[in-house]
C-alpha cells in the first residue's frame, strides 16, 4: 500500500512522537454494540502506557477512545483530514501543553471530506507500527485497509458478513 496523501504535512505539538513505535486505532462509524466494551477496555489499557496512540478520532467510538486516552498519560497522535485547528479544542489543550499530543494535518482543506478521511486512515495504516481495528464490516471503507494490513493488526471485534 503506497501512501499518496500530499507532499505537505502540517504538525502542531510533539513531533518526536512520530519517531516512536506507534499504535493506530481505527473503527467504523457504525459499530456493533458487542464491540463497544472491548474498545473501551483497550483504550483503558493503553491510556497510561508509553506507546503513542494514533487515530483520526472521527467516529463515535474513536472519539470515546480519545476521551479515555486524554484522561490517561499516554502520548496521542491526532491525524486530521483538514487543516490544523485555528483554535485548539478545550479537551486537547492540556495534552498539547504537556507535550503528549501531536496533531498532524494531511490536508489544507477547511473541512474534512470522505476522500481526506480515507487518506487519514491510509496514513495511519502506513505509519503506525501496530494497528487495532475496533470494528470493521465488509461494506466499510476500512475493509480494504483491514485486508491490506493484517500483518500489523490486533483486531478487537470483527464481523465480516
Amino acid at each position: 500500500m503506497n501512501l499518496e496523501v500530499t507532499n505537505r504535512m502540517d504538525t502542531l505539538g510533539n513531533t518526536s512522537l512520530l519517531s516512536q513505535s506507534t499504535h493506530g486505532f481505527l473503527c467504523s462509524r457504525c459499530t456493533k454494540s458487542s464491540a463497544i466494551l472491548p474498545c473501551l477496555d483497550w483504550a483503558s489499557s493503553m491510556a497510561h502506557g508509553s506507546t503513542p496512540v494514533m487515530s483520526t478520532f472521527h467516529s463515535e467510538m474513536e472519539n470515546a477512545v480519545l476521551d479515555i486516552l486524554l484522561r490517561g498519560t499516554c502520548p496521542i497522535i491526532l491525524v486530521l483530514g483538514r487543516r490544523i485547528y485555528k483554535d485548539i479544542p478545550d479537551k486537547l489543550k492540556n495534552a498539547l501543553d504537556t507535550n503528549r499530543l501531536l496533531i498532524v494535518s494531511i490536508s489544507n482543506q477547511q473541512r474534512i471530506t470522505k476522500a481526506s478521511a480515507l487518506r487519514c486512515n491510509e496514513y495511519i495504516c502506513n505509519t503506525a507500527s501496530h494497528l487495532t481495528f475496533g470494528f470493521v464490516s465488509n461494506n466499510s471503507s476500512l475493509f480494504p485497509l483491514f485486508q491490506k494490513t493484517q500483518n500489523k493488526q490486533c483486531l478487537i471485534f470483527n464481523e465480516l458478513n
